[in-house]
């Protein structure tokens, strides 16, 4: 089975529990997606970039008149007005070609520039997505049946995916959820953990959208640059 069949059998399994659950519970009526486009992939990427959940504002951020994932079927940019569809999941965040422009990753085009990386950022190099697909104004929101409920697709995700390289952005709900709290080393004090999933190597840092990196960049991509080199 290719990767693309793999990650079209993904989506369609994981476009319908998301769209179950939002539909279900009203805790959960929270619009979803994934970030990059995944439908271009057709090996597996040297990088995922995997942060907590998509930040939100649960009220939607365009002319609706529902709130949540009920708003995102109303909003005529994401195209789907029947609900979330595997190919619009794995066609990721319509938005994303403004992402130069997102809090979230001007730090890190830089650090990876820094790191002398950017290569990894390249179309079809790497795959950006969340722990959560589901969109929050804090982390702290994301609701306990999504973590219980939901949490295993992304792990099968990984799996297909089978990166060479994994960022975690957060500590706490994406390293110790990716890989067991105590299973990685500190290598850089409060900033930089390493650790290992299956065959990938896994790199933990702060959440960058709070100019969490701020005087630390030099540091970070110091101790990036080890790794990597000692990775190849």
């Amino acid at each position: 089975m290719t990767l693309q069949n793999k990650l079209i059998s993904w989506a369609e399994r994981t476009a319908t529990a998301y769209d179950r659950l939002a539909q279900e519970d009203e805790v959960c009526n929270l619009a979803f997606h994934t970030q990059s486009n995944l439908s271009q992939l057709t090996q597996s990427p040297e990088l995922l970039i995997l942060g907590i959940n998509p930040y939100g504002n649960c009220k939607y951020d365009y002319p609706t008149d529902a709130d949540g994932y009920k708003g995102q079927i109303q909003n005529e940019k994401w195209e789907i007005p029947n609900g979330m569809t595997a190919e619009k999941l794995l066609l990721g965040n319509p938005f994303e070609k403004d992402k130069t422009k997102w809090r979230i990753w001007r730090p890190i085009d830089k650090l990876f520039k820094m790191s002398g990386i950017e290569h990894l950022l390249e179309e079809g190099k790497y795959a950006y997505s969340n722990m959560i697909l589901y969109e929050t104004k804090k982390e702290s929101d994301i609701p306990t049946t999504a973590w219980k409920e939901l949490l295993p697709y992304t792990f099968e995700f990984i799996d297909i995916l089978q990166p060479r390289y994994i960022f975690c952005l957060g500590k706490e709900n994406t390293l110790n959820r990716l890989l067991g709290k105590d299973s990685y080393k500190n290598i850089l004090p409060n900033k930089l953990w390493q650790g290992c999933y299956n065959q990938s190597t896994v790199l933990g840092l702060p959440h960058p959208s709070y100019g969490a990196w701020n005087n630390y960049y030099e540091a970070l991509s110091t101790e990036i640059q080890k790794v990597i080199t000692t990775a190849k």
